[in-house]
């Protein structure tokens, strides 16, 4: 099993629930480049995750303190704009997302020439689709689903140097260095709930 990865929001969940997850060219994509096609980008395994969120933690990181190019900023839609405008840091503009998690081996088209960005024209029914969550061994309890904490766990388990994590994640790994230390002393590890049990229980904590 080729485990994939792609980063979404739970106010999403719904309607990926019903429909699969689609190719689709959403503002995480225009964000990162104005290049990218009609597709559903994903990361092949834990260590391109790690890269492509460390990727696209800096480009927002320069967005969010306009440190971008005037042309750069004038290929956003009014939709990126708004948000960056409203966005007072990494968590307010991600919000409550998660990754979903799904077998790559099952795709019938895919291109994966760049592991941390690979992309398909395919949709992933609902059935194959499963959230990923950081749980206690222990206790059983779900600790986190937020996509920063499951990959300071992904690089927690990688390596005890720091310069190796700070190779690994760059700016990311300086501002999660407390919460890859923590982890590397928990007993925790990463489960997969299957889409439609996940999205049960998330809405019975909502009401």
């Amino acid at each position: 099993m080729k485990i994939c990865y792609h980063f979404t929001n739970k106010d999403q969940l719904e309607t990926i629930l019903s429909e699969g997850l689609k190719p689709k060219y959403g503002i995480n994509s225009q964000l990162i480049s104005d290049s990218r096609k009609e597709r559903l980008y994903y990361s092949v395994g834990e260590e391109a995750t790690i890269n492509m969120f460390a990727s696209f933690y800096e480009i927002l990181l320069r967005a969010l303190d306009g440190r971008i190019s005037p042309e750069l900023y004038e290929t956003y839609s009014d939709e990126i704009k708004e948000k960056l405008e409203t966005a007072h840091d990494i968590e307010s503009w991600m919000g409550d997302g998660v990754y979903l998690a799904f077998d790559g081996d099952t795709l019938n088209d895919s291109n994966e020439e760049e592991l941390k960005d690979a992309n398909t024209s395919d949709t992933i029914p609902p059935e194959n689709l499963y959230v990923c969550v950081l749980k206690d061994t222990t206790s059983g309890e779900i600790i986190s689903t937020k996509c920063s904490d499951i990959v300071a766990y992904f690089l927690a388990k990688r390596t005890n140097n720091f310069k190796e994590v700070l190779a690994i994640a760059g700016f990311f790994a300086l501002d999660i260095k407390e919460k890859v230390d923590e982890f590397r002393n928990a007993s925790l590890t990463v489960d997969y709930i299957p889409l439609s049990n996940y999205y049960e229980l998330f809405h019975s904590q909502k009401r």
